[in-house]
This record gives structure tokens, sequence and C-alpha cells, in this order.
């Protein structure tokens, strides 16, 4: 593997570490230096994780004991976070993506998926609170609801690759899924 693009990722890792732990997240309306993220880009499977994997629930959570209703029920809720954040963060399974930033959003076509806008600022959408901006040259978008937070950061490593960076905290599973893409030419 590349050792620049490593390092990089290895700095995503301990940003989001750094970020989950922080409760006044400061996010600005414009990146430090120009980011060109605007433009079409293609999954590259051979450098994303695997999401199938990363999103099943953490079998030690799930427990063993079908003994009674409650114990399914409570089974079937401990999922359901997960299930959620799967289903409506199409960036997880896009294996295609057209954005445009603009001075104060940014849009993006998931292919296959839905149309998303993201307003800079702090906003709720349905049942999300959203969060989105830029910590210097880093697009960080972060979601909560009942007990459920998503943080997504998209940073550029050159002009033709994006990394974006999945961090999800939902029914007392914590994942870290790396997504990367290349820039259709």
């Amino acid at each position: 593997t590349n050792p620049s693009l490593l390092a990089r990722y290895i700095g995503l890792v301990l940003m989001g570490i750094w970020l989950i732990g922080c409760s006044n997240l400061q996010l600005t309306s414009k990146p430090s230096t120009a980011v060109p993220l605007s433009g079409v880009w293609l999954v590259d499977t051979t450098a994303s994780e695997d999401i199938a994997s990363a999103m099943s629930p953490d079998e030690r959570l799930l427990g063993k004991s079908r003994s009674s209703t409650r114990a399914e029920i409570d089974r079937i809720r401990r999922g359901s976070g997960l299930a959620i954040v799967a289903d409506g963060f199409q960036v997880l399974e896009a294996s295609r993506m057209e954005i445009e930033v603009g001075d104060d959003s940014m849009g993006v076509q998931h292919r296959p998926g839905v149309y998303r806008d993201v307003s800079w600022g702090i906003k709720d959408r349905g049942i999300w609170q959203v969060q989105a901006g830029w910590e210097e040259d880093v697009l960080v978008i972060v979601s909560k609801t009942n007990g459920i937070q998503v943080w997504e950061r998209y940073q550029l490593l050159g002009n033709n690759r994006l990394m974006v960076m999945v961090d999800i905290q939902a029914d007392g599973n914590k994942r870290s899924i790396l997504r990367a893409f290349k820039r259709l030419e």
C-alpha cells in the first residue's frame, strides 16, 4: 500500500477518535484551503472496507438467550440502530457519487441511492439533528438521533482520491468504516 495513503488513513482514524470525544464541535462554513470535492467519484473497492461485515451487530451484545419474548425484543432492538444507519447513509453502499459543493451546502447524488443535500451549520432533518461544516480541510457531517451518532469525514488525498470515514455509535455498537473513491476523469 501507499505509505502516504496509510499515514493519512491513520490520521483520519485518530481524528475520528478525538472528534467522538468532543461535545462542542466547532465547524466553519469554509475549508482552510481550497478543497475541490465537486465532481464524480467512483468507489475504489480494493481500498474500501466490506460494509456487510462492518454493519452486522456485535455478537457479544446480541446475547445467546432466546428464552423469553423480552430477551428477543431486546436482541432485535440492539441491532436496529445499525440497520437505520445502513439504510439511511447512502455513502456506505454507493458505487458512485456526484458531489456539488457550494458556499452554504453540499449536494450528493448517490448511485445506487438517493440525492442528499447538507447545509452548513446545525439543522433538523426528519429524526436527525445534523451539524455540517469544515474542520480545516476536512468536511465533517455529524448526525444524531435517539442513541445513534454518525460522524462522516470527507477528505481529499491529492485531487483524485477521496477518503470518507464513517464512525457509527448505535445500540452499544461502535463502527469505523473507510470508503475510498477515485475521481472520474
